[in-house]
């Protein structure tokens, strides 16, 4: 079974004593891992996806914004994560004309043979989901937002590309699947619903502000898309921190999305605004939400970041922001990001970089009780003969008992004669003196009790 996790109260049947506590990542102390060592790699950003891949490694499709004001769209290769190579590939020409690059797209030379960098911006967040079932040429498909002012798209939207191998491209369809809409769209394949996902952003007027906010949408076929429609817009506690002070206000940049265990999780781009100006300037951070359908979705907890600013001063202060780039490597999840020093639109240039954060397996986000004590109860189907818990119980301790259908305790599951917790295990075993007898494919109910101590996930094997 998928492990069950406690973003938010879907699976839980009853709770008393507890807090949902929000864990930001913590960030590599070597950050940050990817700067513009390049000359045609000016303002390196997360404007894309990281996987990890069995015989391969990680690979990091990313881009620079830089000259012309246009994009670049680069790739990268790591074995372990933090080191980085930047493989020439010999196939576009970078903005001095020389071949010896990294440059892995151009939408202008699927369209026109064209190898030289565009001169203006072209496929805007490059979304590579993993997708063999589409077949062999199109085991990678692409979905970046181009515009009408590039000269070879016929309009704004969101294009489609394909490629066996994440390196070698073919055009998708001449127009955009999805037209119109702004140019920070985020996308996943959700293997477990079998669809495409998407988020994209739109302004909407609110509370006397045109605010970038977030839609979804979806696919079964990533062709045919349905009407975008608003998932998360910014509500009066966004705007709390401005105390009605003229201007400042909260919109959001965009949310990349992917598939985590039993939820949707999204990394909602928080920009909050302190000054007018064409585009706005201020600092963004990154918040957490989840949803079960793609269409509705939960903030989490007390909106506090997951994905926080750096120290004044830092490569990170100003600006922090992911791509569709959560990863899961054993029991660690990596996240990689965008961070600068300056914010939205500060005077003079801008220099992002990227960096990496970090959280133990499953520990976004926790339920924790004081010493007073504290119980949560879930229904789960029972697939396997172990339960297995995630939890933080080094200060404190954590009991677990099994409820029938009937409402209750399965014999031999009682908490008082559960094995106790009284450490801190990303994966405990739960055992009793007596052992479950005719369980395995029935529903019950899990009751944890915790004192002093932070459950994160369960499941069964």
């Amino acid at each position: 079974m998928s492990r069950l996790l406690f973003l938010d109260d879907g699976d839980i049947a009853a709770s008393h004593g507890l807090t949902r506590v929000i864990h930001p990542a913590a960030k590599h102390p070597g950050n940050p891992i990817i700067v513009p060592d390049r000359p045609w790699e000016e303002n390196p950003f997360m404007g894309g996806t990281v996987r990890v891949e069995p015989g391969r490694g990680y690979r990091m499709w990313y881009q620079t914004y830089g000259r012309e004001n246009s994009f670049l769209n680069l790739y990268a290769e790591s074995d372990d994560g933090i080191d980085w190579q930047k493989p020439s590939l010999g196939l576009y020409e970078d903005r001095d004309g020389d071949r010896a690059n990294n440059i892995f797209l151009s939408r202008l030379a699927l369209r026109s043979d064209d190898t030289k960098p565009a001169r203006t911006s072209q496929d805007h967040n490059l979304n590579v989901l993993y997708t063999p079932h589409l077949g062999s040429e199109r085991t990678y498909t692409l979905i970046s937002y181009d515009y009408a002012v590039s000269g070879y798209a016929p309009y704004d939207g969101y294009y489609l590309a394909f490629s066996p191998d994440g390196l070698h491209w073919t055009d998708g369809p001449q127009g955009p699947v999805i037209p119109g809409y702004a140019d920070v769209g985020w996308f996943t394949y959700d293997e477990d619903d079998q669809r495409f996902r998407g988020i994209v952003k739109s302004y909407y007027n609110i509370r006397g502000y045109n605010r970038r906010s977030i839609n979804a949408t979806e696919s079964l076929d990533g062709y045919n898309w349905t009407l975008p429609r608003p998932a998360i817009v910014p509500d009066a506690e966004d705007d709390a921190w401005a105390e009605g002070r003229p201007e400042q206000h909260t919109q959001f940049y965009g949310m990349p999305i992917v598939r985590y265990e039993s939820l949707l999780l999204g990394f909602l781009q928080q920009f909050r605004v302190t000054a007018a100006g064409r585009n706005q300037d201020g600092y963004i951070d990154v918040q957490l939400t989840c949803s079960r359908d793609g269409q509705h979705w939960t903030r989490v907890g007390d909106r506090q970041p997951i994905l926080a600013l750096g120290p004044a001063g830092a490569w990170d202060s100003g600006m922090v922001f992911t791509g569709n780039s959560l990863v899961v490597d054993g029991d660690l999840v990596r996240i990689y990001y965008s961070g600068a020093a300056q914010t939205h639109e500060t005077s003079g240039p801008t220099r992002l970089q990227l960096g990496l954060a970090v959280w133990p397996r499953d520990r976004l986000v926790g339920l924790r009780a004081s010493a007073a004590g504290g119980e949560v109860q879930t229904t789960v189907h029972v697939a396997g003969s172990r339960l297995h818990v995630n939890a933080d119980a080094s200060s404190g301790e954590l009991t677990t008992e099994l409820v029938g259908e009937d409402g209750q305790v399965i014999a031999g599951c009682q908490a008082s004669v559960c094995q106790v917790l009284r450490m801190d295990a990303l994966d405990h075993v739960v055992h009793w003196q007596g052992s479950p007898t005719n369980i395995e494919g029935r529903s019950v109910s899990v009751r944890l009790h915790l004192h002093a101590a932070e459950v994160f996930s369960l499941w069964w094997d």
